[in-house]
């Protein structure tokens, strides 16, 4: 379960690190639309395009990869340099460990990858973890190639112990190849080793007995382990159970030995027993602090750390969610504004002005303004002082430039309405 969380919190973030963009970039054209669900459901569709393209980029590298690995540990493997090979499959295998492969898509990827660590490890003889795995999955996967199960099983005579998984996948390959000729004397012979008597090892007991050249060779192991001599027919032979059913039969097929009624009501009684145990556990359950540990030997505590990092990445990735949809469509439209046009005048700056008359008295001079005035003219009175004296300067409009002040002086003569004029500095 954890890889399957760090594979998919790893793309869902680079996803969110690819959509985010996007949805705000296409936010200003996508929201013409007036549908919410059309947007939403846009958002969305864009949010799995980038999840599924990215993921599928991922796994690519990723096998792409892994392949090469596996393409030069081959070569350095028919170059007889093990060392190099095994440092080539290692590196595969942190590769295949990463978060590059995809979890949904890694059967056929798995496949290549133990098989080709399983060949490497039983023909050189590498027994480190890694190699172990490989061979325990892929003949798991696999039971019916029988060059890498007869490879393995002469390692596993060879070795001094033997694991609960050893003892499962050795029961699966004896189901599979039984009735294997070159397979069934390796299998008795682990099988001897260990001490086993269950119904799949006393099966290949049984075909070994049939065999005149492997019964020299195993016959005083079995019965020393059995302490029952050798009969001519095998006890849980084909033969063995057809006299004791007290039938013939009746076409060329093989019987199949049926499981005794003990058995079976054994069965019932263990699935009895593990369906209370279950029920009890799961009130236990609720309170870890007082009981530490589980059937199976796993912490609760770790259990519920488990649970608790589960949380926090799912947490994370609804907020980050939220974070991408709550601003498009759940915050309220705002009220439209009125647009209003704004006139902006220029300023030209008109430094120069006409002067028209001066007079000493300022009821003269504003006599003047009024006259002007009445005409449509702009005038205005500016004080001075010279000669020790006070002048009332009478002016008239203001111009750009001296030019446009003269001419408007002379159309003022024309007019009759003043009769002298200079252009002078507003100031």
């Amino acid at each position: 379960m954890i890889p399957w969380l760090r594979n998919i919190s790893i793309r869902l973030w680079l996803t969110l690190m690819v959509a985010v963009p996007a949805c705000f970039y296409f936010l200003p054209w996508f929201s013409q639309l007036s549908s919410r669900p059309w947007q939403a459901g846009f958002f969305i569709g864009l949010t799995g395009v980038c999840f599924g393209v990215i993921s599928a980029l991922m796994h690519l590298a990723g096998v792409r990869m892994i392949q090469k690995r596996i393409h030069e540990a081959k070569v350095w493997e028919q170059a007889g340099i093990p060392a190099r090979a095994e440092k080539k499959y290692l590196q595969a295998v942190r590769i295949y460990d990463s978060f590059l492969p995809s979890p949904v898509r890694s059967k056929k990827l798995t496949l290549l990858m133990t098989r080709s660590l399983a060949r490497f490890a039983l023909t050189f003889d590498r027994k480190s973890d890694a190699f172990r795995q490989a061979v325990w999955v892929y003949l798991s996967l696999e039971p019916h190639d029988d060059a890498l199960a007869a490879l393995w099983l002469e390692q596993l005579a060879k070795d001094d112990e033997v694991t609960t998984r050893d003892q499962a996948l050795l029961t699966r390959l004896a189901q599979t190849h039984h009735r294997n000729s070159g397979l069934v004397p390796l299998l008795a012979r682990v099988f001897l080793d260990t001490g086993r008597m269950d119904f799949i090892a006393r099966q290949v007991y049984a075909k070994v007995m049939e065999d005149p050249d492997l019964k020299i060779d195993f016959q005083q192991d079995i019965q020393r382990l059995t302490g029952t001599p050798f009969r001519k027919k095998a006890v849980y032979s084909d033969e063995a159970i057809r006299e004791a059913s007290g039938k013939q039969a009746i076409s060329g097929k093989t019987i199949r030995p049926s499981v005794p009624v003990a058995g079976i009501l054994e069965k019932i009684r263990q699935a009895g027993r593990n369906l209370r145990y279950r029920v009890a556990g799961a009130g236990w359950a609720a309170i870890p602090f007082i009981n530490p540990h589980d059937g199976s030997g796993r912490s609760i505590q770790a259990r519920w750390r488990f649970y608790l990092k589960a949380g926090i990445i799912g947490a994370l990735c609804a907020g980050a969610l939220m974070f991408i949809f709550y601003p498009v469509f759940f915050v309220d439209e705002p009220e439209p504004v009125e647009k209003t046009k704004t006139v902006i005048e220029e300023r030209v700056p008109k430094p120069f002005t006409i002067q028209v008359a001066a007079y000493l008295k300022e009821n003269h001079a504003r006599q003047f303004v009024v006259n002007l005035t009445q005409k449509g003219v702009d005038a205005r009175i500016k004080t001075t002082t010279g000669g020790g004296n006070t002048w009332y300067l009478i002016q008239v409009s203001e111009f750009e430039d001296r030019q446009m002040a003269a001419a408007y002086g002379n159309h003022l003569i024309s007019e009759n309405i003043i009769e002298e004029f200079f252009v002078s500095n507003k100031d």
